[in-house]
């Protein structure tokens, strides 16, 4: 999912921020956000979990889940 995350990312205006972080080297953190799967993504809006995506997704998918 990392390309696809690339591209969409790319494309967001400057408000928004993508972290890639490796679970098996970060393990703290992916406890942290109670990550169960990989690949997940997180949306995160004022310190507040507002979603997750798991497992691959389109980019059109990950565009609807940010403006969501």
């Amino acid at each position: 999912m990392g390309p696809v995350a690339d591209d969409v990312a790319a494309k967001q205006p400057a408000h928004v921020i993508f972290f890639k972080v490796d679970v098996d080297e970060n393990p703290e953190l992916a406890r942290q956000y109670d990550v169960q799967a990989i690949p997940a993504m997180i949306k995160i809006e004022n310190g507040e979990d507002k979603g997750r995506l798991i497992g691959y997704r389109s980019e059109s998918e990950i565009q609807q889940f940010i403006n969501g």
